[in-house]
């Protein structure tokens, strides 16, 4: 082969290459620019403020796709507030989260109250773990299964049982007990979650049905807090 076929073909290469290259980078640019005002739209679509913070951490600054379950999540309403008389009795107004400062939400209709109020939640193993764990209190009435998607009603329901009932000194003990032995206690901050799941602690109790490790295990999987 003489030295000018060489570098023919070397040149020929070369245009090959290029043009594959500008084709392939044309092509990822769109695909970018798609991915992009996807997720712009998604964001805007969030009704609170800490939704859209923990959006952005999970989509790495809308770069990144984010798994439907947890964009559903960030849908929610996302608040630490712990009297939901409001909500309850349909205002739009929310109270703060550790994310983010509470606002106005365009309207409550399909809304539950959500988790992730301390930090975002990045993938959904751990949830599915605690989902399945829950399964094992489906006989008791009006608990929420799914605490991250908890009805205001039910909600507001055991807060106002909580407010309103106190243990004996025996019941007390066992409620003590299951503190003392729960990682995640009823949550970690006195948020709405907070009590709920210790009216629903109390309730267990007085019923007798489940003992102080069932109630920290109920505990430890109603968590809610996050990533």
């Amino acid at each position: 082969m003489n030295k000018n076929v060489k570098i023919s073909i070397a040149v020929a290469l070369l245009l090959v290459g290029g043009a594959l290259y500008f084709s392939f980078s044309k092509n990822n640019a769109g695909t970018d620019t798609t991915l992009a005002a996807k997720l712009a739209t998604e964001l805007t679509q969030i009704p609170t403020q800490a939704g859209k913070n923990d959006f952005l951490k999970q989509s790495q600054n809308l770069t990144k796709d984010v798994n439907p379950e947890l964009l559903d999540l960030d849908s929610q309403i996302i608040t630490c507030g712990a009297n939901l008389d409001a909500l309850a009795s349909g205002s739009q107004t929310y109270e703060g989260s550790c994310v983010a400062a509470g606002g106005t939400l365009p309207n409550t209709t399909g809304k539950y109250l959500g988790g992730q109020c301390c930090s975002a939640l990045m993938d959904t193993v751990e949830r599915h773990a605690n989902l399945q764990k829950l399964q094992a209190y489906k006989s008791m009435p009006n608990i929420p299964l799914d605490p991250m998607h908890t009805p205001i009603a039910m909600a507001k329901q055991w807060i106002d049982y909580d407010n309103a009932t106190k243990l004996t000194p025996a019941q007390q003990a066992i409620y003590n007990q299951a503190y003392a032995i729960s990682k995640e206690k009823p949550c970690c901050c006195k948020c709405w979650h907070y009590f709920v799941d210790e009216g629903i602690a109390k309730k267990m109790i007085i019923d007798g049905i489940f003992n102080a490790q069932q109630i920290a295990a109920f505990w430890d999987a109603s968590d809610i807090c996050g990533g």
